[in-house]
């Protein structure tokens, strides 16, 4: 009879222990982690359109002659740009200044008369022939070239939505590794990043007026636009 008691007692214990392990385990996983996740992805994009800065300059003593000047330059690079098509322009600033330069040990009073040009572009091939014709009519300076894309808005989502499902791929691995079964993502920051390339194509300033004739035709290769987004989330882990 005793043996007999011991052998139930045994028992007792044995399935306490096993209720008492399954409980451990079922805690265990249904434990909560938390954890940060990093990630960034870079994504490049062909250039459909371009901006370039042009200004027409002109210093000369006498404030008509630098006006004069300066806007027949800013007329004959207008008509030059007329030619092109797929090509908008806008005149963002014009702007006249003093100058005192010293010349035989005296200062001398200059005037300067400026405008810049902003040119749009969508034709990236015409852009070697838009800086040939605009030197050659009295552009005096090119203050650079940016590219972009006609719709940024639309290629940053697309960038955004891959990095969404790359931190899915990460929270799945982490989830794995951690014996978990689920996650969810509580917070997620995000900031993107849209890069356009400035190609600095700088001129002397020159007060000769363009020759009109038919200079060399520089060989423009546009840059690709860059869309970068940089990813912060928290992730739950049970």
């Amino acid at each position: 009879m005793k043996k007999n008691n011991n052998y139930v007692l045994l028992i007792f214990f044995l399935i306490a222990f096993i209720t008492f392990s399954q409980a451990v385990n079922v805690n265990a996983q249904t434990e909560t982690t938390e954890v940060n996740i990093s990630h960034r992805i870079e994504e490049t994009f062909k250039p459909e359109t371009a901006n370039i800065n042009i200004e027409v300059w002109s210093q000369k003593r006498e404030l008509e002659d630098a006006y004069s000047d300066t806007t027949n330059r800013m007329n004959s690079t207008i008509e030059a740009l007329k030619e092109f098509e797929n090509l908008t322009y806008t005149t963002t600033t014009f702007s006249v200044n003093q100058r005192f330069l010293e010349e035989n040990k005296e200062r001398v009073k200059y005037y300067e008369v400026s405008t810049m040009i902003k040119i749009e572009i969508d034709n990236l091939k015409q852009l070697g022939n838009v800086i040939e014709r605009v030197v050659a009519v009295g552009g005096t300076n090119i203050k650079g070239i940016s590219y972009g894309l006609k719709n940024p808005e639309e290629a940053k989502n697309k960038v955004i939505q891959k990095g969404i499902e790359q931190i899915k791929e990460k929270a799945d691995i982490i989830k794995e590794s951690l014996d978990k079964v689920s996650y969810r993502i509580m917070k997620l920051d995000v900031n993107d990043n849209y890069s356009v390339y400035n190609y600095s194509y700088s001129m002397l300033r020159s007060n000769t007026m363009g020759t009109q004739e038919s200079l060399p035709v520089p060989n423009i290769s546009p840059q690709d636009v860059n869309i970068n987004v940089n990813f912060n989330a928290k992730v739950e882990l049970k």
